[in-house]
């Protein structure tokens, strides 16, 4: 859920991939002509990704889970416009892209069919050639590990990842300490993401109505092992019976 000690550690410590990803995102949506116009950042986390998408011209709204997360956001980009609500609840303005960053869909507590229904719920708020652009995990084989510990000024965490491999689902075990105000705090979570397969997560853009590529990077910005950028760009309704037609020869 990130609690208000595990954000504040987050910002702090591991919003490289949406600061390396942002930039990349923004040079795609310009490359199909979206030069402004309203983004909305799912799971936008501290903001990181929602500031720099207001630098360069865009509306923005983020959407997350998490109370302490959007305070963070906030505070870092007064301009756009932040409100809490889970993935598979939030209802989409309509836009001309939807970002979620930082295998956002994996923590959907619903699975595919929850999935899907983000999919669509996108499809439907997307504007005329809109994108929505995310990442997954496929695979857990190389993110599973006994322990590992990180630090930084005033804070510190220790973390375990294990995978059950029957239901799909990586669980990362966290143990945080963080100085505040001169006082020691002591905070644990535990979260649960799923593995799905490229294929499904496809199928179910396809069904939305969505013509899908997927890749390991945001363009110069690799993923760690096991995740997989998509990039799909809203079909026409033409373009979606066509599609559905030749499926069905």
């Amino acid at each position: 859920m990130y609690f208000e000690d595990l954000a504040a550690v987050h910002d702090a410590g591991f919003g490289g991939l949406a600061r390396l990803a942002a930039p990349e995102i923004v040079r795609l949506l310009r490359a199909r002509g979206i030069r402004a116009g309203l983004v909305v950042d799912v799971g936008c986390g501290s903001g990181i990704a929602a500031q720099h998408f207001v630098q360069r011209g865009y509306d923005v709204v983020g959407i997350d889970a998490s109370r302490a997360m959007i305070r963070l956001a906030r505070a870092r980009a007064p301009h756009a416009r932040f409100r809490v609500a889970s993935i598979d609840r939030a209802a989409l303005p309509p836009c001309d892209a939807v970002t979620a960053i930082g295998e956002v869909v994996t923590y959907v507590g619903g699975g595919l069919p929850a999935v899907a229904r983000f999919f669509r719920r996108a499809r439907a708020a997307l504007r005329p050639g809109g994108v929505l652009v995310f990442d997954f995990m496929e695979s857990a084989a190389k993110r599973t590990y006994a322990a590992k510990s990180f630090a930084g000024p005033g804070w510190a965490l220790a973390s375990q990842a294990t995978f059950d491999a029957a239901r799909r689902v990586l669980t990362r075990r966290m143990a945080i300490v963080r100085t505040v105000a001169g006082r020691v705090r002591c905070a644990r979570e535990t979260h649960r993401v799923r593995i799905y397969r490229r294929q499904e997560i496809a199928d179910a853009l396809a069904r939305a109505g969505f013509r899908a590529r997927m890749s390991r990077s945001y363009g110069r910005c690799r993923l760690l092992p096991g995740d997989v950028v998509v990039v799909a760009t809203a079909t026409s309704a033409k373009q979606a019976k066509t599609a559905k037609n030749a499926k069905s020869v």
